[in-house]
């Protein structure tokens, strides 16, 4: 076993580069692995831990099922705390507002789950009953007195400094009916209940909140407290269900964490495809690990043989192999853990600049490293199994007469035929997406793999037929050494096969990543581009009420305004199930003055369907709630309005993707009819031909952005802004696509330079007959560029593939209806990106071949 040992190590030395190599990729591909995992389980985790800490011990919340956004009576308090198994019921009074003598400009803030104008949420709290809820940490000063009408404020500390505001100051903050003016009596910290509204929060006394903000005797939500501090599911989930019987339909009784959880299902499909891309390293990873091992055993048989002939058992020479492979991986995936978490800080920060929300400190669970690292060392115990078997089945006599030299196996010679079936049947597979529910895409991933490896066997038989087409270009670019070069590459076909798969697989996800990156800006810009009408986009931390509208509308240089509306409702889809979406509200006379709406597929006529928007109480659904759901023209959709359920008439399918495609929009009227809302939290101003855009808005701030708190910013400034949101998210694909291509062309160093050791005779013989070095250099770099080009065609036809089924699986997942774009410069730079790699990745060996020396060479054994 010492010998063993030994041996193992003294074989890593003497190939010490490709042992480095080797583990590279090792270290990459677990480095990407782990820093996914941990990005996507931080934002997660914080997301639905934001909700938990804000509402501190409340485990249940009650709010109006009504969607007007008026509140409820505080009378229900008396018959929530009554309740049994109830120790506290706590009302708050919930507010948007905003400093009238704010330091910082407000700005437009704009994340993956929308739009924000910026502004302060004020909670109106009962002091005495708030604090037995949540958990306040008092940085300076004191908490709220005990009078209830006392005009006092407690602001996060964060807040506070940066509007330089100090302990007795006085401040005034913006109502819909003016300012009003608090004082600031204490500091909060920012955690804990300080992270609502991410830190741009205060608390104020209950009765203070009902009159400033002229609510009369409404609160806005019920936190409660059991009295078991640390119920049970089923004891919790009881409650739940008996406060609901007991309070009726016009309340919805949830968990407080139940809008963290939908937040989360709005990242699933953005972290699905990470997680994919993320495999696909370490996928590759493989290949190059057995490559490098493969070429090892290969280099080693004779050695193998001698060590058979004096005893060592088949047992024993796989024990070197795999002690070679255990050193590996045991160093790689260590490393990897360690780049991971390095490249996870990274991706966290990138994360929080696409949700528009601190994710607080990178917490890696010791799980995702001991999983991470088990399978990034497994990854590398099977790819070095079929080498160490290969090894341990060299016999003693087979090795003394073969130099460095061994008999392709079946699956070079034949397997094309599996190849082939895999193929076809990963793309049947995938065509047919049997599992749209699979939202973990378990087994999509498992079928991509499959089709990955049937592409990989169909190489060895294609090799010739690459070789015979790409010869007169090679000898053209690289003369007569080129010829020499490219016959080369069938020399070992086992050797080029790993290595153009390793290639093809990293040029088949950039391939992906583009199909699928631009399918889904092409349709987003259009939708972007109308969404985003007219020239100024203007919203508020206040509501806007309509004689906003007719003030803005009264502004020299004003055209028209939209006015926009988002709220949540309940919907009951055509299976029965309850869901919630968003309803757009918008007023059609104005919007079409200022934009249009897209309409999507085959429609009724378009004027007639704005008519029945507009008069006949109808809605349009989105495409992807069309697409879902089957939903077409002449079709109703049933929501739940203030007067009940209710069945819309469907005018038309649009194309929208705001809230991920779950939206319907419908009339102003219908909003003030069904759901007693008056007011709009969007206006798109368009202006008159010939006017400027900057002294427009410039007059509209002037006269009216403090007065009413309004963020104004030109359509053009916001379109720029949502679509590098869009590219910043596209960006963490691109980052996985190019750790797959950097693997790759460690395969085609590892392979190379192993062409070169197994040539170094016939090398130094070329030398010996006058080859120059730069013939030399030449011909190895034909090689690696034959490798460049198989690899790149193969990965652009597999990623064409890949995408395009992987689109149609998207968009049956989904709903969405996109456009496949693939641009054609995209696939020429994916294949002059894949022979630049493979000429870049040659220059080592080809260097290391060009230095043989004649004499050296001639004797080498």
């Amino acid at each position: 076993m010492l010998l063993t040992r030994y041996l193992a190590l003294r074989s890593i030395r003497s190939r010490l580069n490709r042992f480095l190599l080797s583990g590279f990729g090792i270290v990459l591909g677990v480095a990407g692995l782990l820093s996914i995992r941990v990005t996507n389980q931080t934002a997660l985790n914080s997301i639905v831990a934001l909700f938990e800490s804000t509402s501190g011990k409340a485990k249940l919340t009650v709010t109006s099922s009504d969607v007007d956004e008026g509140g409820f009576s505080e009378q229900v308090l008396t018959k929530i705390a009554n309740t049994p198994a109830v120790a506290v019921a706590n009302p708050l009074v919930i507010a948007n507002t905003d400093l009238a003598n704010t330091q910082s400009a407000s700005q437009l803030e704009m994340g993956l789950f929308g739009t924000s104008g910026g502004g302060i949420v004020l909670h109106g709290i009962i002091p005495a009953l708030d604090v037995q809820t949540r958990d306040y940490t008092l940085t300076q000063g004191d908490l709220l007195g005990d009078d209830l009408y006392d005009r006092q404020i407690v602001l996060v500390e964060n807040l506070a400094k940066e509007e330089d505001i100090q302990i007795g100051d006085r401040i005034e903050i913006l109502t819909p009916f003016g300012r009003e003016r608090l004082k600031v009596v204490g500091l909060i910290a920012r955690d804990g209940p300080g992270l609502t509204n991410n830190g741009s929060f205060g608390v104020i006394p209950y009765g203070t909140a009902q009159e400033i903000f002229d609510r009369g005797d409404e609160i806005d939500q019920v936190d409660i407290v059991p009295e078991n501090p640390n119920p049970d599911t089923t004891e919790l989930a009881d409650l739940r269900l008996h406060l609901q019987e007991q309070l009726g339909e016009a309340y919805a009784v949830t968990y407080p964490a139940g809008q963290g959880e939908r937040m989360t299902q709005m990242l699933q499909n953005y972290q699905i495809g990470l997680n994919f891309m993320s495999g696909i390293a370490l996928f590759v990873g493989a290949f190059l690990i057995y490559n490098a091992f493969a070429m090892t055993v290969v280099e080693r048989t004779r050695e193998f043989g001698m060590l058979r002939t004096i005893g060592m058992t088949r047992r024993q020479v796989m024990g070197q192999v795999f002690i070679e492979a255990g050193l590996l991986g045991l160093i790689g995936a260590s490393l990897g853990i360690g780049l991971g978490i390095l490249l996870a800080r990274g991706l966290t920060s990138f994360m929080e600049i696409i949700l528009n929300q601190g994710l607080g400190q990178v917490l890696v669970s010791s799980v995702d490293i001991l999983s991470s690292w088990i399978l990034g060392v497994g990854v590398t115990f099977l790819a070095a199994w079929i080498p160490a078997w290969q090894a341990g089945r060299i016999s003693a006599m087979e090795a003394l007469r073969v130099r460095g030299k061994t008999k392709e196996g079946w699956l070079i010679r034949n397997g094309w035929t599996i190849g082939l079936l895999l193929l076809v049947t990963s793309a049947i597979v995938l065509w047919l997406n049997p599992f749209p529910y699979d939202v973990q895409f378990r087994f999509g991933s498992m079928t991509v793999f499959g089709l990955f490896t049937g592409a990989t066997l169909l190489i060895p038989v294609t090799v010739g037929f690459w070789e015979r087409v790409t010869r007169p270009a090679l000898k053209w670019i690289y003369g007569s050494s080129g010829s020499l070069g490219s016959r080369n590459i069938q020399r070992s076909r086992l050797r080029t096969t790993l290595t153009v798969a390793a290639l093809m697989v990293g040029v088949a996800m950039v391939i992906m990543v583009r199909g699928m990156t631009e399918s889904f800006a092409v349709d987003l810009q259009t939708w972007i581009k109308a969404y985003l009408g007219g020239d100024i986009y203007v919203t508020s931390s206040i509501r806007m009420r309509s004689d906003i509208m007719r003030r803005i509308q009264s502004v020299p240089g004003v055209d028209a305004v939209a006015p926009l509306r988002y709220f949540e409702v309940a919907w009951e889809t055509p299976q029965g199930e309850q869901n919630m979406l968003q309803f757009m509200a918008v007023d059609i006379e104005a919007y079409t003055q200022v934009t249009n709406f897209v309409f999507s597929g085959e429609q009724v006529n378009p004027e007639r369907a704005l008519e029945k928007v507009r008069d006949e109480q109808a809605v349009f659904v989105s495409s992807v709630l069309a697409e879902k759901y089957g939903f077409s023209p002449g079709q109703t959709i049933r929501l739940k309005t203030n007067r009940g359920w209710k069945d819309f008439d469907i005018a038309g399918v649009v194309v929208d993707f705001y809230n991920q495609g779950l939206v319907v929009q419908g009339g102003w009227d219908t909003m003030r009819r069904y759901f007693d809302i008056l007011d709009a939290n969007t206006l798109m101003v368009k202006i008159l031909p010939g006017s400027s855009i900057g002294t427009v808005q410039d007059l509209i701030e002037r006269l009216y952005g403090q007065r009413f708190n309004l963020t104004l910013e030109s359509n053009d400034s916001v379109r720029t802004q949502a679509l590098n949101l869009m590219e910043q998210a596209f960006r963490m694909f691109d980052v996985m696509a190019l750790i797959s291509i950097v693997v790759g062309s460690l395969g085609v160093v590892n392979t190379l330079t192993m062409s070169v050791i197994e040539r170094r005779r016939e090398i130094g013989m070329l030398r010996a007959i006058g080859t120059t070095r730069g013939q030399i250099i030449r011909m190895v770099l034909a090689e690696s560029g034959l490798i460049g080009v198989i690899g790149g065609i193969l990965g652009i036809a597999t990623g064409v593939i890949l995408a395009r089924i992987l689109f149609i699986g998207m968009t049956t997942m989904s709903g969405y209806q996109l456009t496949f774009q693939l641009p054609p410069e995209s696939v020429l730079v994916s294949l002059v990106m894949a022979i630049v790699i493979s000429q870049v990745a040659a220059l080592p060996p080809a260097r290391r071949a060009s230095k043989v020396r004649i004499l050296e060479a001639v004797q080498y054994e």
